[in-house]
């Protein structure tokens, strides 16, 4: 009796899993779209060659921060999170071209952390850019972020020219930054 009952508990375990991976497909289509198992980087409503949206977030020091402040400047637009493996090991690069190319403008949009934690990663990384909170993940909304970090390479006019949803490389950066007019 019991060889019996060990089959029919697998079948069970079986039906139960494909029900409950159906319900989660199910699940997130309605949320988040039809589209959401077909993103890829062309799918962000950012495109190259398009002005880069406008917001306003609160920076780390408390100031409040657009990023049309910035027009008439190159601009290295970086969204991402500090729990991000590939977010902490651009951290280093980033904070090194913001020392050595003063023209460009190095921006961190740390998308839905607390103050704290993102102090606390600013101090390990001992960043001095501009590090700003998107607390409800506005930007990240507004911008269609799917995968993070992404990289926004924005030329003076406020148009992207570039855009990055990968780790960086120093080389990757040097070749996306000559596209907004900076020499590596």
């Amino acid at each position: 009796m019991q060889k019996q009952n060990i089959p029919l508990a697998i079948i069970l375990i079986a039906v139960l899993g494909i029900c409950l991976i159906g319900c989660l497909a199910i699940g997130l289509t309605v949320r988040f779209g039809p589209n959401i198992f077909r993103h890829s980087p062309q799918d962000s409503s950012v495109k190259i060659g398009s002005v880069a949206p406008d917001f306003e977030l609160t920076s780390l020091e408390g100031q409040v921060v657009r990023l049309s402040q910035f027009k008439g400047k190159p601009i290295l637009l970086s969204i991402g999170a500090t729990w991000c493996p590939d977010c902490r090991k651009e951290a280093p690069l980033l904070e090194q071209l913001h020392k050595s190319h003063h023209e460009l403008v190095v921006l961190l949009v740390d998308s839905q952390e607390s103050p704290a934690i993102v102090q606390n990663f600013a101090d390990e990384f001992g960043i001095t850019h501009p590090i700003l909170l998107d607390s409800d993940g506005s930007v990240l909304k507004q911008y269609q972020v799917f995968a993070i970090p992404t990289e926004l390479f924005i030329d003076s006019k406020g148009l992207v020219q570039a855009k990055l949803i990968e780790s960086v490389t120093p080389k990757l950066l040097a070749d996306q930054l000559s596209k907004i007019g900076v020499k590596p």
